[in-house]
């Protein structure tokens, strides 16, 4: 960088002078002193930065914790350096936990979040479904640590990289306070793995969205709306495959205040057990 600059300055007839070590650009020698010392200065720098990053690597291997706190929502350093809960953030993470669990979408949690006034790990307004998701995916929330994540590709351009198997990583258990319980943080991890992957994934915000399985082929239904700018506007229910490949779906559609009351009419049925049906979600809920 030195260099190049140095050599732009000098084709616009401009002369830098280096006080400390008495170098004019314009002289015929100049040059010459400038790449040397530039040199040494480089092999300085890749020389400090072998040794910090050896540092961190010891660090890592003796298992030691290091979590960037002022982008970190839950703990803090604690006098011992270790980290230490913070309770009113802990709670913020339980409840992320707990609505997530309960079925809650990661960006349902990060829009209620905001409304809420509540900032982000990073101090803003507004939440982002990624931020959600990285708190539900951190080991660290249930006392674990995985070490070693990304790494630095190269010292001149400070290049981060997700580690990938190029550098050794170390996973250290119970080495610091929980916020979240082992058991649910696994219970999230297989939740977020079944979202993913989950051929029912939609972005309606309907509460039948999802949950309407197509008896012929299979498909989910989909919400449609018919007369939408007439005052015969209504919205039906139809499965999504219905016009799709050789042989359409059969299955007729349904008109949304039907399945409201067809809804109704089951949950009616099924609270006549209010008892029996409590108590099995109790059971469901404390394995």
């Amino acid at each position: 960088d030195t260099l190049t600059t140095v050599r732009s300055l000098k084709e616009k007839g401009v002369e830098v002078y280096f006080e400390k070590e008495n170098i004019w650009t314009l002289d015929s020698k100049g040059e010459l002193l400038i790449t040397i010392m530039s040199s040494l200065a480089q092999e300085e720098s890749r020389s400090i930065s072998e040794n910090v990053t050896w540092g961190q690597r010891k660090r890592f291997a003796d298992g030691k914790v290091s979590i960037p706190y002022g982008h970190f929502l839950g703990y803090r350093k604690g006098a011992d350096g270790l980290p230490e809960v913070v309770p009113e953030e802990a709670e913020i993470v339980r409840s992320i936990y707990q609505l997530f669990i309960e079925g809650t979408t990661t960006n349902a949690i990060a829009k209620r979040l905001t409304a809420n006034g509540i900032p982000t790990p990073a101090g803003k307004e507004n939440w982002q479904r990624a931020t959600v998701e990285s708190i539900l995916r951190n080991e660290k929330y249930k006392g674990a640590a995985l070490l070693q994540k990304s790494f630095t590709v190269d010292f001149l351009q400070k290049k981060m990289k997700v580690n990938e198997g190029e550098v050794p990583q170390y996973y250290v258990e119970h080495s610091h306070e929980a916020i979240v319980d082992p058991e649910e943080w696994e219970r999230v991890q297989l939740e977020l793995a079944r979202r993913k992957n989950s051929p029912r994934r939609t972005h309606c915000n309907s509460p039948f969205a999802g949950k309407l399985i197509c008896g012929d082929c299979g498909e989910i239904f989909g919400s449609k709306v018919w007369h939408s700018t007439s005052k015969y506007r209504r919205t039906i229910w139809q499965c999504n495959a219905k016009f799709k490949g050789e042989e359409k779906c059969r299955t007729p559609h349904l008109y949304e205040d039907d399945l409201k009351q067809h809804f109704i009419t089951a949950l009616s049925k099924l609270l006549t057990d209010r008892d029996a049906l409590l108590d099995d979600l109790r059971t469901i809920r404390a394995q």
